[in-house]
């Protein structure tokens, strides 16, 4: 058989037909638009794609190379790529594939994809490989998206307090996109998408059908822009499953930081540290240590000591305030309340010198621990009690350029300190707990993600263990504005639903019927119907779907 290629221009068309040698007539079987980047196709990828018609493509008529396989989608006649039965396809490198047009992934039996590089690691700069968070960026799409019949799967991921956790779908925040996506007959533990209303009225489609899902997050799906966003759930059972927020380790420490034996503290980093009320510490035989974010370094110790730390986090290592020395001398304010009324007994490590209204002067933060002697102007004190400064405190304080620059600790003392003290005062060690740790030893301790959990050690109370490890886990099962509308049927919900507003536009229903878990914060403001017919349309969607 003979093939004949058409090329129009630079950018040119493939048009392949069968020639005839008898009548010279050839049925046109398939045209596709391509690109200077696709032109090198080997004769073999041409022959599987004549074979498929133009009713469907498959992976295997690409070489299994996933991004060809969508693109020859979005600029052609063909809408389905077909995965053989039971077969599991690994898609290691991966971009958010830009659809414009109807895309259907379809299975006979239960195949499987799996995206991405195991053990990907998120927080490393330098790493050049393809792995975006999401599959499919829908942009301000207006389509239809369906797979059917296909379990989609995260490959291997390290353990984190926030995992890379990889979605299946997201699209614009901007106005006017609708269409229709719907994920039926699906195992996963990727999360389904973070999905935009693009209007009050024309609605976005989201369907859910016979899908198991155990993962961090499964679903964030906002009103921008109104009510137009419709989901539709029906025999699924969905499961939060919580990521660590602490690890055992052992570290060493030095004056200015921790470093770890085995792992790393990007176990613990996330979008929240340094940011509200959340911080990550180390906790260290019965002493803790903060770990400054960067925006610290930045905003307060290189602007005020005119110092050059570039990365708090060295993967293996942190940085942490001074660990202070018997005889050391510095600086530490006075603490007080909201209204700026002075709090007799108790200092703080970092000083707000713009609050204070005072020309800041050079000074590095120490880790101080509740046990450690002081002396002021001549008379000692005993810390009893450390802990952080209130998070609302924090927030309306300790900020440079819209960004936190970081808690500040407080530590109570044994006794008032004289109230003609100045704000800012200098302090003295008498006696250091944590000087002990730098013998060049490791020693074993916890690096803990406390989210906005509290983390006071005390001399006269011992809180445990428990308490010092206690903390919110990252990750919700659904994220949603109360705007959107719901109707479900026969699906558990078996995690956190957290609910927010947009503020914009009005929802257009919800109905629950023998469903489970939608609690926490789910408080629609109209009234939860426990019974009514499926969306018209997306039962329409489902059943081309299933016939596909």
């Amino acid at each position: 058989m003979k093939y004949r290629i058409k090329i129009t221009n630079l950018s040119f068309d493939l048009e392949f037909e069968p020639m005839n040698d008898s009548n010279g007539q050839g049925e046109k079987i398939l045209k596709q638009h391509v690109t200077g980047e696709e032109f090198f196709l080997s004769s073999s990828v041409i022959e599987n794609m004549v074979k498929s018609s133009d009713k469907f493509i498959t992976l295997e008529d690409f070489e299994y190379d996933w991004e060809k396989a969508i693109e020859f989608t979005q600029n052609s006649d063909t809408s389905i790529i077909r995965l053989q039965n039971g077969k599991k396809y690994r898609i290691r490198e991966y971009k958010a594939q830009k659809l414009k047009k109807d895309l259907f992934i379809v299975s006979e039996g239960q195949s499987q994809l799996v995206f991405g590089i195991d053990n990907y690691d998120q927080w490393n700069s330098r790493e050049d490989k393809k792995q975006d968070r999401y599959v499919f960026d829908l942009g301000a799409w207006n389509s239809r998206i369906g797979i059917v019949n296909v379990d989609l799967k995260s490959a291997v991921t390290t353990s984190e307090v926030q995992p890379y956790y990889r979605g299946i779908f997201k699209n614009s925040p901007s106005k006017n996109q609708s269409g229709s996506i719907a994920l039926v007959n699906s195992d996963t533990d990727m999360e389904f998408g973070l999905l935009y209303s693009g209007s009050q009225d024309d609605d976005l489609l989201v369907i859910q059908k016979k899908v198991n899902f155990k993962g961090v997050i499964w679903q964030e799906l906002k009103a921008n822009h109104g009510g137009g966003l419709k989901l539709v759930m029906e025999d699924c059972d969905l499961e939060q499953v919580d990521p660590p927020t602490y690890y055992r380790k052992e570290i060493v420490f030095t004056q200015n930081s921790a470093k770890l034996l085995e792992g790393s503290f990007n176990q613990i980093e996330n979008m929240f540290q340094g940011m509200g009320n959340s911080s990550n510490i180390i906790y260290c035989e019965g002493m803790t240590f903060m770990l400054p974010p960067n925006t610290f370094l930045q905003n307060y110790h290189n602007r005020y000591n005119h110092d050059t730390i570039g990365q708090a986090n060295q993967d293996t290592s942190h940085y942490i305030h001074t660990i202070p020395k018997k005889g050391d001398r510095f600086l530490m304010s006075r603490s007080y309340q909201t209204n700026g009324e002075v709090i007799p007994d108790m200092l703080r490590n970092v000083i707000n010198w713009e609050k204070l209204g005072l020309s800041p002067i050079p000074n590095t933060v120490r880790s101080l621990q509740a046990g450690d002697r002081i002396k002021i102007q001549g008379v000692e004190y005993l810390i009893k009690v450390t802990d952080r400064v209130n998070g609302v405190m924090f927030n309306s304080e300790y900020r440079f350029n819209n960004q936190d620059s970081y808690y500040s600790q407080e530590f109570k003392l044994d006794k008032a300190l004289p109230e003609n003290l100045p704000m800012v005062l200098e302090v003295e060690v008498i006696a250091s707990r944590a000087e002990a740790l730098m013998d060049g030893k490791p020693h074993q301790g916890y690096i803990i993600f406390k989210y906005n959990k509290n983390w006071q050690t005390n001399v006269d109370i011992n809180h445990g263990l428990e308490y010092m490890l206690q903390s919110n886990p990252f990750g919700v099962l659904s994220y949603n504005h109360k705007e959107i509308s719901i109707w479900a049927r026969n699906t558990k919900h078996n995690g956190f639903y957290r609910q927010s507003k947009s503020g914009i536009g009005t929802s257009k229903g919800y109905t629950l019927i023998n469903c489970q878990g939608f609690d926490d914060q789910f408080s629609p403001d109209i009234a939860v119907k426990s019974n009514g017919q499926m969306d018209e349309r997306a039962a329409e969607f489902i059943s081309f779907l299933e016939n596909l």
